[in-house]
This record gives C-alpha cells, sequence and structure tokens, in this order.
C-alpha cells in the first residue's frame, strides 16, 4: 500500500541526512589585546581580506554593516556573505556564511577571541561547519579551508603577527 493518500500521487521523497563531512578550525596568534584583535577582524577586513575569495574580486570591500557581512563591488553591487548571529565584542563572532553569491543553506562560522598564553597577544581560533548540510559539502569543505587559512594568515600579518 502506498503512504499517499491518492494512489496517483507520488510517494514523498525519503529525508536526506546530512553528509559527514569534517569541521575546518583554523587558528593564529596575534600580537594585540583581545579588544583590538577583535576589532581588527571585525572592523577592518577590507584591509586584510584576499580579493581571490571574494565575489567581484579587484576593488571589493567587504564590511560588516547592519547585522551582515556585505561584500560591495567597484560598481556598487552588494553580495552577502553572511549574517551575524552573535557577537561579543572582544571574545566571539558567530555567524552564518552562505558559500557563494545567492546561496540560501548557510553554514556556520565562529571566531573566538582569546588571551594568548604568558600574555602573548590574542590567539584566534576560527571554527567551520555545516558542510554536510551541502549536496556538494565535501568539496566546498575542501576548498574552504585553503581560503581560511590563507585569509587567516594575511589577517594576522596585518595584526603585526610575523
Amino acid at each position: 500500500m502506498t503512504s499517499s493518500l491518492f494512489s496517483h500521487a507520488p510517494d514523498p521523497e525519503p529525508e536526506r541526512a546530512p553528509l559527514q563531512v569534517p569541521d575546518i578550525e583554523e587558528s593564529c596568534v596575534v600580537p594585540r589585546e583581545t579588544d583590538e584583535a577583535f576589532s581588527g577582524f571585525h572592523e577592518y577586513p577590507h584591509l586584510w581580506w584576499p580579493e581571490d575569495f571574494s565575489t567581484f574580486r579587484e576593488g571589493m570591500h567587504p564590511e560588516f554593516e547592519g547585522g551582515s557581512l556585505t561584500e560591495t563591488s567597484v560598481d556598487e553591487e552588494k553580495a552577502l556573505w553572511a549574517t551575524v548571529r552573535e557577537v561579543r565584542a572582544g571574545e566571539l563572532l558567530v555567524l552564518d556564511w552562505f558559500l557563494g553569491h545567492g546561496a540560501s543553506v548557510p553554514t556556520d562560522v565562529e571566531v573566538r577571541f582569546e588571551p594568548a598564553a604568558a600574555g602573548t597577544g590574542t590567539s584566534v581560533t576560527l571554527v567551520h561547519t555545516g558542510f554536510g548540510r551541502l549536496p556538494d559539502g565535501a568539496d566546498v569543505r575542501e576548498r574552504m579551508a585553503g581560503q581560511w587559512r590563507n585569509a587567516l594568515q594575511r589577517y594576522s600579518r596585518f595584526m603585526g603577527a610575523g
């Protein structure tokens, strides 16, 4: 017997379980207090974010504004990268991250700012999760791992790390 009320209606699609795709975790230590490290990440991404990892490339301008992280092109076009789910200045930034212009299923990015050991600055840890929600999650995760590593290296240099 079919599970549908009407014999001519197709059976509903079975719910797809999320894929098991590993998280990305990247970290760096910057020679700044936690408030300054947070500010450098949150207020100045346009000064360190790699153009190669953007929608509009050359001349792009990423910024946090109105609860979102957006990128603006030289022609004033906008692309939504993320919405801010939680922010604690100097401590934490939690984002719903959209992978690709017009993407509708977000992944999760959490950035923590904590005092580094022995007063050597701030440890910045970024964790990107939720790739299993995407149909091509494993491929996206592999691409993003290199991009986050590169972006944090550039952020670290911007903040004065050697």
